[in-house]
């Protein structure tokens, strides 16, 4: 079919003025050129033409700026296809003629063949609307997105050709589509050909998502050659899953051919996929693997180095002869040497490895290739791509400052302080050689992505049953202007009801306070709980300011609190004991608290490696006033270790303890410790591992010591789901500062983590291992979960 591309021409035919120069000429005429047989508005082109008849022109600067002004604007207004401005000369007067092809108005749209896709569907994705200006090359291009659309959902072989029929009379087109959509494809197998990959049902017998998938016959696992692969299989749970997409067959190739070579399979070839039927849809999709020689690393050498000596180079490097040649370590170590030259002030620094294999001798021979740079200082930083985010808030994130030496790793830590701000999609960097020799101007590339979300929507938990709730937030505010975005606030406001719980919440975080790296912290709340036990109900009014700074190192921060609460212990029903009834009423509680943190976790709601811990102490009441005087002291930590390929084992732990002081001889219910639910040892109900109460043995009253530990190890499933085992273990004492005279409850189980954006859930089941006398009858029980444990 023809395509109509959209072109700017200006011709100029003065040949005098380009052998004399330009002098005043005269516009004698605008003249409107139709080159289609399409209806021309000719009053439509005229008002987008500046010039007019008898209009002097006294410069060529201002003749071109006017007509490029004018076929530009023709262009913009979407009516044409073709537009160009010719000039023609005779003597001291000119014409302008501007010669155009209109589009078609779309007045018809008919879609044949779409029978399971859906014309409806096929219709949204043309994105055309009738009484819109088209062409055939508008038309060609909407079709290929859609025949691209086809293709990634289930119709690999879908095919559309396309009519558009003009009628010259009124300027209008029908537009007809023929929608070929082929065999709809489901990806049941993934199967590798090769000598040493292992079969399916040998992995099956290894349990390849527990143990490790690379044993001693130095087998290929199949699960992990699928696992660096986008096209994924369809699962009898997950039916919807395993569309063929071949457009991920080149990166599928890639990253296969990737996991060979980081096993020192440098040559390796990789083939496919061959489809094979297996009837209704479904296919096999066949990779043929030859992995050739396994080689280690021979002599490495450096070429083109004079600013370091080979030793110093050396230092740098992740690799050393005799060692496995892993492509990656190898492309690591060459980015490795090429960081060093930029954390000293070298720009525009080049290393690559060249690597020579030698079958025979099963060795890879490495030469690193090293183009040094100039030594640099950074002129000018400049930000670009921010529209509502302030200047001020980003460039104080940067670790690089006008007149420095150039430094690689600041420029990379400041392109994470920028992404790590969450405001943007994508943050790069680039410089370009400025006016003073040997100094460069510093350019970050931003974009943008929207902050503020509201959330509605219902929830289930083994706590507290069944929710609903509904939150507002704003990731980069600004309370001081309108529209309130752009200051790097945080803002949330939270509303939840449900059966046995409502809460509202007000957050506010300012990370820059007066200017400072010191965060300032406001939370209002209001919660109504009658979860806790069946023999009262818990009202909370709070007000809550911090203060965080970080200390010693980006990974540690210190904070300091003040919060004024207001407790009201109510509906207390029989037969509730003498500790609840003393408790019954309404408590002022005025606290203020310090803790320090260090959290070194890759990642805050999925790590998969590092450490989280803290330790805290609060005191309340005393010289705070209030009606309760007690301290609270808290340690814990969390410890995540990346096993496999995505398995990871956590192993975390908690210990608190409470008491009273001064004028006070008791800690209130709402501030006493307890064990037990979803959270804890989840083979125990929530609140269960609990001292008694001395007159009704079954109401757990809390203690004043409590500690508890996790084992956790999770493994991916599929995308978005992770399996779980795990062990629970710990105790209450009605005792502060006693960690060991209470019996110890304990539970195991199995659970699944679905990490779905916004509602991650969490199911696991737990059978109880060692129980107290108080927990002798507990049994396997279910506990689910709205949200990320920590």
């Amino acid at each position: 079919m023809k395509k109509t591309k959209l072109l700017f021409g200006l011709l100029l035919l003065t040949t005098g003025l380009a052998a004399s120069g330009f002098s005043a000429l005269v516009l004698s005429e605008v003249r409107i050129e139709n080159i289609e047989s399409a209806v021309l508005d000719e009053s439509f082109v005229r008002a987008y033409v500046s010039l007019r008849a008898g209009q002097e022109i006294g410069s060529e600067f201002e003749l071109n700026a006017a007509v490029a002004h004018d076929v530009d604007n023709l262009k913009k207004s979407g009516r044409f296809a073709y537009v160009r401005a010719v000039i023609e000369q005779f003597g001291d007067k000119f014409t302008l003629v501007y010669k155009v092809a209109s589009r078609l108005r779309l007045r018809q749209i008919d879609i044949i063949g779409a029978e399971e896709i859906g014309n409806r569907k096929i219709k949204k994705e043309l994105d055309l609307t009738l009484g819109d200006y088209v062409d055939e090359a508008l038309i060609g291009e909407k079709v290929r997105k859609v025949e691209a659309y086809c293709r990634k959902n289930k119709y690999p072989d879908a095919t559309i050709t396309w009519e558009l029929k003009p009628d010259e009379k009124t300027g209008a087109g029908d537009l007809s589509l023929k929608v070929t959509e082929g065999e709809k494809l489901r990806v049941k197998r993934i199967s590798f050909e090769g000598d040493n990959i292992a079969s399916d049902s040998v992995c099956r017998r290894m349990t390849p998502n527990i143990f490790p998938s690379r044993k001693a016959s130095d087998k290929f696992n199949p699960w992990e050659l699928r696992k660096v692969m986008q096209q994924k299989k369809t699962w009898w749970i997950t039916p919807w899953f395993g569309a063929y997409k071949p457009e991920m067959k080149e990166a599928d190739l890639a990253a296969i051919r990737k996991l060979y070579q980081d096993r020192g399979f440098l040559d390796v070839q990789v083939e496919g996929p061959e489809i094979k039927p297996l009837g209704d849809g479904n296919v096999e999709l066949v990779y043929r693997v030859q992995e050739k020689v396994k080689y280690q690393i021979g002599p490495i050498e450096f070429d083109g180095n004079t600013l370091y000596d080979r030793a110093e180079l050396e230092k740098q490097i992740k690799i050393q002869s005799g060692a496995l040649a892993s492509r990656t370590a190898i492309d690591d170590s060459a980015s490795a040497v090429n960081h060093y030259y930029g954390n000293r002030g070298y720009i525009r620094n080049d290393v690559q490895p060249l690597i020579t294999t030698d079958p025979a001798t099963k060795t890879a021979s490495i030469r690193f290739v090293v183009r040094e740079g100039e030594l640099a200082h950074i002129n000018e930083i400049d930000i670009r791509g921010s529209e509502k985010t302030r200047d001020e808030v980003m460039r104080r994130e940067l670790a690089v400052y006008p007149g420095e030496l150039f430094h690689q790793g600041k420029v990379e830590t400041s392109e994470s302080r920028l992404k790590n701000l969450g405001y943007f999609e994508t943050v790069s960097s680039s410089y370009t050689p400025a006016a003073t020799t040997n100094t460069y101007d510093l350019a970050f590339k931003v974009k943008e992505k929207a902050m503020g979300s509201f959330l509605i929507g219902a929830g289930f938990s083994s706590v507290d049953s069944l929710v609903g709730f509904a939150e507002l937030s704003h990731g980069n505010f600004d309370i001081q202007r309108w529209p309130p975005v752009g200051d790097g606030q945080k803002m949330k406001v939270r509303v939840q009801a449900g059966t046995k719980r409502s809460d509202l919440e007000v957050s506010f975080i300012e990370p820059w306070f007066m200017d400072r790296k010191l965060a300032l912290g406001q939370d209002l709340y209001y919660r109504n709980a009658s979860y806790y036990s069946d023999q009262f109900d818990l009202q909370t009014v709070g007000s809550k300011t911090s203060l965080t700074k970080p200390i010693w190192d980006p990974f540690t921060r210190g904070t300091v609190s003040y919060s004024l609460e207001q407790f009201n212990v109510d509906n207390v029903t029989a037969p509730a004991g003498s500790d609840i009834l003393n408790d019954a009423g309404t408590w002022l509680k005025s606290t203020v608290g310090t803790s320090i943190s260090r959290d070194t976790r890759d990642q805050f709601f999925i790590p998969t490696k590092g450490n989280f811990s803290s330790v805290g102490v609060e005191l309340s009441g005393g010289p705070l006033a209030g009606d309760e005087s007690i301290y609270a002291l808290e340690a814990k930590s969390s410890q995540f270790w990346p096993v496999l390929n995505d398995h990871v084992f956590n192993l975390k732990g908690e210990v608190r303890t409470v008491d009273s002081y001064g004028d006070s001889s008791r800690v209130p219910i709402f501030d006493r410790l307890f064990l037990g639910g979803p959270r804890t040892i989840r083979g125990f109900a929530y609140r269960d591992i609990s001292p008694r109460d001395s007159i009704n043995g079954n109401e757990p009253m809390g203690g004043l010591s409590s500690w508890y530990a996790t084992a956790e190890y999770t493994v991916p499933l599929w995308s978005k789901i992770r399996g779980a085992v795990f062990y629970d273990i710990g105790a209450v004492s009605a005792n502060s500062f006693d960690f060991f005279s209470a019996d110890i409850n304990s539970s195991y189980g199995i659970g699944a983590r679905v990490d779905l954006p916004m509602f991650p859930l969490r199911l696991d089941y737990a059978i109880p291992h060692i129980m107290d006398e108080n927990n002798s009858g507990a049994s396997g029980r279910f506990s689910f979960l709205l949200g990320y444990s920590f």
